[in-house]
């Protein structure tokens, strides 16, 4: 095996009581019967990771992390807090006993609020997740409504309060803004609203209608308009500019939080090109320059599994430049920005002066702060990411 930094494992857990009219995840609803079956299926994929795999053909795709083992772990969905605290520790113990897990590993789950009891909270403490992530999404009821989530005002409240008090390391909550019908200002108040509740981590993400989902056929029915361009984009700047004044640093676009010790150490796996492997149906993993997902219906990924094949879907290996494209979109995105010295080092390539005239067009324009070889985007420059990476030569 080679030698690799601490890689990241996301488990995805595709059940949900209901399927918000916004979501184009890969989640389902499922009984207990369904939920059983997963699980079964789930310990077999570790099974078949750890190594078992081999007897039956399959390489075993967890040799491609090395000897380091594993530094995050992210119970993500879907809704994780949809299985029995008994059946997220099966799956738990099966992972220790098969990965190599650092001790101090951050374990995050992600948590509806209805599903946030005081039974359940302890529970999650018990198995050992020190992060929790709770889908807020609005503190107000007519949004709650609106995007189709299960749980009142009352019931987000009281959960981020509960998480605190059974005693989580860091409390996270997910909001959505740009919501059709609801002014800058409901959002404005929604933020100062959501920080007096106290949550060490914030993650504010715009609403996307995509393609295929209640909200998109809405949509092309005309019954739906999408908010405007310019009112995203200064809804995105107020937001960065109200959680700063409330002591949350952006360090990326839909990422908020007190202080270092908060921010998701697992998402910047994904941010900064490190190692992760998944688990579970339409789960994603990445190593070196290769990335591979699994089928996304969970009962063909099941299928698989219990065939004793792998369930991967497909796999890609990516080029250097479509690596230091990624690069470059990615450091867009984050507060820290593109360290052009070290993406040189790593590719032989210098972006920065291959884009030398278009930097300076940027931080004339005042979205782009030029520090040395570092390349920060400003709060403007962040809000145009995606189109200032794909204005980008390489």
């Amino acid at each position: 095996m080679v030698e690799r930094e601490a890689a990241g494992l996301y488990v995805h857990v595709p059940f949900c009581s209901a399927i918000c009219p916004y979501c184009d995840f890969a989640v389902a609803r499922g009984g207990e019967a369904d939920r059983e079956r997963f699980v079964e299926a789930l310990v077999g994929e570790i099974d078949l990771l750890g190594g078992s795999g081999r007897e039956r053909g399959w390489s075993g795709e967890a040799e491609r992390f090395g000897t380091s083992g594993f530094d995050t772990v992210y119970f993500g969905g879907g809704t994780p807090s949809a299985l029995s605290v008994e059946r997220l520790g099966a799956i738990r113990r099966r992972l220790a006993g098969t990965f190599a897990i650092d001790r101090e590993a951050e374990w995050t789950i992600e948590v509806n609020p209805e599903d946030a009891s005081v039974e359940g909270l302890a529970g999650w403490r018990e198995l050992g997740f020190d992060r929790i992530s709770l889908g807020l999404q609005a503190l107000d009821d007519q949004a709650l409504r609106f995007l189709g989530r299960r749980h009142d005002a009352a019931e987000a409240r009281v959960s981020v309060e509960h998480a605190r008090v059974a005693g989580f390391r860091s409390v996270s909550v997910d909001l959505i803004y740009s919501l059709p019908g609801f002014d800058g200002a409901w959002w404005l108040r929604t933020l100062d609203e959501v920080a007096a509740l106290g949550p060490d981590h914030i993650s504010c993400y715009e609403l996307t209608i995509h393609d295929g989902t209640p909200f998109g056929r809405r949509r092309d029915a005309g019954r739906l308009r999408e908010t405007g361009e310019d009112e995203r984009a200064a809804n995105f700047v107020a937001t960065h500019r109200r959680l700063a004044e409330l002591g949350y640093e952006g360090y990326e676009v839909s990422n908020f939080a007190r202080r270092e010790a908060d921010r998701s150490r697992h998402n910047r796996k994904y941010w900064r090109h490190q190692p992760y492997l998944g688990l579970g149906p339409s789960s994603h993993s990445f190593a070196g320059r290769s990335r591979w997902w699994n089928i996304a219906p969970w009962k063909d990924w099941s299928a698989a599994v219990a065939g004793g094949g792998s369930p991967v879907a497909d796999r890609e290996e990516l080029t250097d430049r479509q690596l230091l494209l990624e690069a470059v979109m990615m450091g867009l995105r984050q507060q820290s920005g593109v360290d052009c010295a070290a993406l040189e080092r790593r590719f032989g390539i210098d972006p920065g002066a291959r884009n030398a005239g278009q930097i300076e067009a940027w931080e004339n324009a005042g979205w782009l702060r030029v520090r040395g070889r570092r390349l920060e985007p400003t709060l403007e420059g962040m809000a145009r990411a995606d189109r200032l990476a794909g204005e980008w030569r390489l």
